[in-house]
């Protein structure tokens, strides 16, 4: 049996221990539950169901329940801290994407205030994903409500991130317990620094446009 006491622990981030919140709603969505399993995916389609939206990296779990919506690093983190608050042990995986190039000009092509912003992202971009241990470690990515996804599909834009891979052609993850040390580097370099918060609004505005779409039949 793998030991997993580690990824069972609060932080300053996965902060389920101080927020009430947190554990009352991850109890409520598990009630009827028989087993890990269930109750995980109960709270795994919450959480993932929670818009997507560009943010800040260091965002804590009780935050991102507070204000209904998050960016990947947000939604995994409250997934991981009410997984957490069930004794279903998870964990986070984080590793490089080829930039949303196709996503990114939607974008910025409905809001040209973003063109200067956004259009200097990098080729590649981190992606934080969540693993839990139902009877051994499955992944699990939280981060696109299916109202984005829809919206994505009918503008023909592809759904699958691509993962980056080295020169023999491998995949480099991040496992960890804690995310709070990565995420507060993460935000220290990351390249939108200039009124970003009113960058991701408008940014979101746009997003949530494609969302709309995605909702209608």
């Amino acid at each position: 049996m793998e030991r997993t006491e580690e990824f069972l622990q609060p932080s300053g981030l996965c902060d389920f221990d101080t927020c009430g919140a947190i554990r009352d709603r991850a109890a409520r969505l598990a009630r009827g539950c028989g087993d890990n399993q269930e109750k995980f995916l109960r709270v795994f389609e919450f959480v993932r169901e929670l818009p997507y939206g560009l943010e800040d990296w260091d965002v804590k779990a009780s935050a991102t329940l507070a204000k209904g919506w998050g960016m990947c690093c947000g939604k995994t983190n409250l997934l991981v801290a009410m997984s957490r608050a069930l004794s279903v042990p998870a964990r986070y995986r984080i590793f490089q994407i080829k930039a949303e190039r196709r996503l990114l000009r939607q974008v910025t092509g409905q809001n040209r205030s973003l063109a200067a912003p956004l259009g200097s992202l990098p080729p590649v971009q981190d992606h934080v994903q969540c693993e839990a241990y139902l009877g051994g470690w499955r992944v699990f990515d939280p981060s696109r409500d299916m109202g984005l996804e829809n919206g994505l599909r009918k503008l023909g834009m592809p759904l699958e991130r691509v993962p980056v891979a080295d020169a023999r052609g491998a995949v480099h993850y991040d496992i960890l317990a804690s995310i709070d040390e990565w995420a507060r580097g993460r935000q220290e370099s990351r390249t939108v620094r200039d009124d970003r918060e009113l960058v991701f609004a408008r940014a979101n505005v746009e997003l949530d446009k494609v969302r709309r779409l995605g909702r209608h039949p």
